[in-house]
């Protein structure tokens, strides 16, 4: 059994791959580094016609990935000569699903593959938001629990937040031109968050923050030498808009359940305190409170 192999990717659902998969379009010619089995191959090859070269480090899954791949390198990227390996290919596209977070220097390997990207060619990445709500609030109870998948991956090295993303793409000679997330609520993660256990100041507080429900950011970036600095600053623009709008977006659907939780309690309460036992218990809460009345101290 493979670790990180899925059977399928269904493209009618709103995932990571899926998303990953749509960025990279059609007739492109792809290194996808960390192919696993083959998953998302398959899909660029039958149904976006991509040609994909994969680097796989697991030679089982590398073997099961030369099915939908035209070539498959087996190694460690982090140690690999990419120009022994990939001679002088160049790529439309280079791939890093759910990959960079395992790596101890996500950097180093991302300025060595710079260079064979074609002039129009860009990276795309899928990266973990260790800044989700769920982990913040495990923070709080002292809980950092690695688990076999999700955020908490027991495989994961490093971890990212919008912000270091956004450094560590700068850092290896690249521009963000386009950012897109998977947002899952608290609850339906893996930590199974129950935001009832919480007062609503401190939910309040971490909502407030933009990227409280981005479980995975998606990530398209260029080579900073490849574009013009009209052609970055539009871009940039254009990422900002697109980050106040999914802010907004983010913020008013996390009001909406903060809102419909309290109506919930406020519910409860209305019908316990109209119930009968409520009512005909109310006697002996009117003299509870005058016996502790009388022993409180003057």
């Amino acid at each position: 059994m493979f670790r990180f192999h899925i059977d399928k990717v269904d493209m009618n659902v709103d995932s990571s791959h899926t998303k990953l998969i749509k960025l990279v379009g059609n007739n492109k010619k792809v290194l996808e580094v960390g192919c696993s089995t083959g998953y998302v191959s398959k899909v660029l090859k039958e149904e976006f016609r991509c040609a994909v070269t994969g680097i796989e480090i697991a030679t089982d899954a590398a073997k099961e990935a030369e099915k939908y791949c035209s070539s498959t390198i087996v190694g460690d990227v982090e140690v690999m000569d990419f120009s022994e390996e990939l001679g002088e290919d160049k790529f439309d596209v280079i791939t890093f699903g759910d990959v960079l977070e395992h790596l101890k220097d996500p950097g180093k390997v991302l300025t060595a593959l710079r260079a064979f990207l074609n002039d129009d060619g860009y990276v795309l990445a899928s990266i973990p938001n260790i800044a989700h709500i769920s982990v913040a609030l495990e923070l709080l109870e002292g809980k950092f629990d690695y688990r076999p998948h999700g955020i908490l991956d027991d495989s994961h090295i490093r971890f990212f937040t919008k912000k270091t993303i956004f450094s560590l793409f700068k850092g290896a000679g690249y521009e963000v031109t386009f950012l897109d997330r998977v947002i899952i609520k608290p609850e339906d993660t893996e930590f199974q968050t129950v935001l009832e256990k919480y007062p609503i100041s401190l939910l309040s507080f971490f909502g407030a923050e933009s990227e409280a429900q981005t479980y995975q950011f998606i990530v398209k970036a260029v080579p900073s030498e490849n574009k013009s600095e009209e052609a970055l600053q539009k871009e940039a623009e254009k990422t900002v808009l697109e980050e106040l709008r999914n802010r907004i977006e983010e913020q008013e659907l996390f009001i909406r359940e903060l809102k419909k939780k309290e109506a919930v309690k406020e519910a409860v309460l209305t019908s316990m305190t109209n119930s009968w036992s409520w009512r005909i218990t109310a006697p002996l809460r009117w003299l509870y409170e005058k016996v502790m009345t009388r022993k409180s101290p003057k």
